[in-house]
């Protein structure tokens, strides 16, 4: 009976293991996808001064300037990558999350990626962020 008590243990210390190595995956997935939503937003707000000034209701992003505003935003985390096509700045974050029960069984580690684009637009009308 004793040995049955101690495997039931060990389990219930494994699933509730488990549970707790999923959350804080589950939270780095969400950190990446913030990180790299901020990062885009960020760059979408850099908009050219010369399409700005035209007057005629279209935004342009700057390109150099969009990248440098999100790199800045993105340089204290080590890999990530960002991409400017006309009005749009999309951003792509990697974090990685050590595992602390996972870990006894092999798995160190668990990769998450982020990615989210945002829209320069003019006006009061709402943000197109995806």
């Amino acid at each position: 009976m004793t040995v049955v008590f101690v495997a039931l243990a060990v389990v219930l210390v494994m699933l509730g293991g488990l549970a707790y190595d999923g959350a804080r995956i589950l939270n780095a997935k969400r950190a990446a996808s913030s990180l790299a939503l901020e990062a885009a937003r960020a760059g979408a707000q850099a908009i050219s001064t010369e399409s700005f000034y035209q007057g005629d209701g279209n935004v342009t992003v700057d390109p150099i300037q969009a990248r440098f505003a999100a790199a800045e935003f993105l340089d204290q985390h080590d890999e990530w990558s960002i991409s400017v096509r006309g009005d749009t700045v999309s951003t792509t974050v990697w974090l990685t999350q050590p595992l602390q029960v996972l870990s006894m069984l092999g798995i160190e580690s668990r990769r998450v990626t982020g990615h989210a684009s945002a829209r320069a637009i003019q006006g009061i009308d709402r943000g197109d962020y995806r």
